[in-house]
């Protein structure tokens, strides 16, 4: 009897043990399947506890390891965390790996190139360059992949100068008033630096849906520097968010016209919305086929006159990915047929967020070509009388990382850049900072606005007149500005200490030139400055 009760409790124990070990894989298995499932939306925060079960499991299964590393890579605040599992799991790599079977323990031989990435991101160079060195070895020299390597090898040969070459900055986090635990990104502001526009995935988003990879739709909000502090941001107005993305491209000197990107069912458009007299957003129109047109546009900058769109597109019969593109406005309103700037600002690889300067010749932008620290870095270039673009000068080390450096806002005198980042001092995802560029020359502009007016008739506003600003030093046409047809003020940039000429014209009339001096002072500062137009006489008709 005491042996049957022995047989029977044998029996069940390793029946147990084998229910255990049945039920043990199919949790492994699905963990398996579910981190694969949001892997592959990009979701890599959820796809992170999925793999942490595996491991705990199989601490030394290579496969696991190389995903919960690949995983780590690609969220920003956490990428250093991959190399011990990218390192375990480079112990082990195949050809033909089996990226989705669950009994695949080997990781492919891209861990090396992973390993490079993660080693350049941290500034070491020399052991990134011997990983990129090392993948090169399992690829075939006309493969996409090849290239790539090499071109990072050049990247971290390449590093050390710049870094070198480093100029002397501070960064300020703009606060929990502005930044939240989700992401802020694509700051633009107003000439006069009291208006903050800006993109954010907060909780609350107009229609409170989520992407795939578990984060809020885009939405633009608006926040107003009172007594030197930024008040809490409000979603900018209904006739601009909606449920789907919007985001912030860049708004006018004067604040009245603001460009949008939406994304259109996939493609990429450029919106422009206009204040009207009441002050409110008007609904987004998107912008002319030459510029909005089938491919992807993603960002622009718009002169100080309001005469000049530079836009990023990947539209095709450029130099390579996105290229920058330039547009004029036309006497009718209208965009002009959009010119690429050419091989010396454009590159095989992506060019984005263009910003020009007030003076509407020195153009920042950010581009993965030319000499880069690695991703985006920040570079300017300055179009000549001749009209060709200076080279590129990157703006170096640490405005500059082996992070992606992109999507500036320069104030009109350079000594502040507005920007994302996640940094140690973020809120949750990216903030939103203003970088001190300490070491940078100034460049003295001034913000001139005012309202213009007929000479004896100084309670009507006068906005149907052209504005055109000439330099007397250099000869040189600094802009074409028109009053807002709404609230009748002009708004020009310009630099200080010089002597400028005032010419204005409309339909009807030419006017007697004004001669204006901008004095000069310490640091960026507004006048107002209104005009008093004095008849010299009527225009000739085209006919006459």
């Amino acid at each position: 009897m005491r042996t049957a009760i022995i047989i029977v409790c044998a029996f069940l124990l390793i029946a147990k043990s084998t229910d255990a070990q049945f039920f043990s894989k199919i949790q492994l298995k699905h963990n398996f399947k579910e981190a694969r499932r949001f892997i592959s939306f990009k979701n890599y925060e959820e796809a992170i506890p999925k793999l942490a079960y595996l491991l705990k499991k199989d601490s030394l299964n290579a496969n696991y390891n190389y995903l919960m590393g690949l995983c780590y890579i690609r969220i920003p605040k956490l990428k250093a965390k991959a190399l011990p599992f990218l390192l375990l799991a480079s112990k082990s790599v195949v050809e033909n790996w089996q990226e989705y079977s669950f009994k695949e323990r080997n990781a492919p031989y891209k861990v090396f190139f992973l390993l490079g990435e993660v080693n350049h991101m941290l500034y070491k160079f020399d052991q990134a360059e011997n990983y990129f060195a090392k993948y090169l070895e399992y690829l075939k020299p006309e493969s996409n992949e090849y290239k790539e390597s090499k071109r990072m090898m050049d990247i971290c040969k390449n590093a050390p100068l710049l870094i070198n070459d480093s100029i002397e900055i501070s960064i300020e986090n703009l606060g929990p008033v502005i930044n939240s635990e989700y992401d802020e990104h694509s700051p633009t502001l107003t000439s006069d630096e009291n208006t903050l526009i800006f993109t954010s995935r907060r909780k609350g988003s107009t229609g409170g849906m989520k992407t795939d990879d578990g984060r809020y739709f885009e939405d633009i909000y608006v926040s107003k520097k009172v007594n030197d502090h930024w008040e809490i941001p409000e979603k900018i107005s209904p006739n601009i968010n909606t449920d789907m993305h919007e985001a912030s491209i860049c708004v006018s000197a004067d604040g009245q016209e603001l460009y949008i990107y939406k994304d259109d069912f996939g493609i990429g458009n450029i919106y422009a919305s206009i204040k009207d007299s009441l002050g409110n957003w008007t609904k987004p129109v998107k912008l002319e086929p030459q510029i909005s047109s089938s491919a992807n546009e993603t960002h622009a900058t718009i002169s100080a006159d309001k005469n000049i769109l530079i836009f990023s597109s990947d539209r095709s019969g450029g130099y390579g990915g996105k290229d920058l593109y330039m547009s004029v406005r036309l006497p009718n309103g209208e965009w002009s047929y959009a010119k690429n700037l050419g091989n010396i600002i454009n590159t095989p690889y992506d060019e984005e967020g263009p910003f020009l300067l007030p003076d509407g010749y020195t153009l920042y932008f950010s581009s993965k070509g030319h000499h880069t620290l690695g991703g985006y870095d920040l570079f300017y270039s300055e179009l000549k009388e001749d009209g060709i673009w200076s080279e590129p000068k990157n703006l170096g080390y640490p405005i500059n990382s082996t992070e992606d450096d992109v999507y500036y806002h320069l104030s009109a005198d350079e000594k502040r850049a507005y920007f994302s980042s996640i940094r140690d001092d973020s809120y949750g995802g990216k903030d939103i900072y203003v970088m001190n560029l300490l070491s940078l020359p100034e460049r003295s502009a001034a913000v001139i606005k005012g309202k213009v007016f007929f000479e004896g008739k100084d309670s009507i506003p006068v906005k149907d007149v052209l504005i055109k600003v000439i330099d007397n030093k250099t000869g040189k046409l600094m802009g074409q500005y028109k009053p807002n047809k709404e609230t009748g003020y002009y708004v020009m940039i310009l630099k200080q200490n010089r002597e400028y000429s005032i010419i204005c014209e409309n339909e009807q009339y030419e006017f007697e030139p004004k001669i204006f001096n901008v004095p000069q002072h310490s640091s960026l500062y507004e006048m107002e400055k209104p005009l008093i137009l004095e008849p010299l006489g009527k225009l000739k008709s085209k006919t006459e």
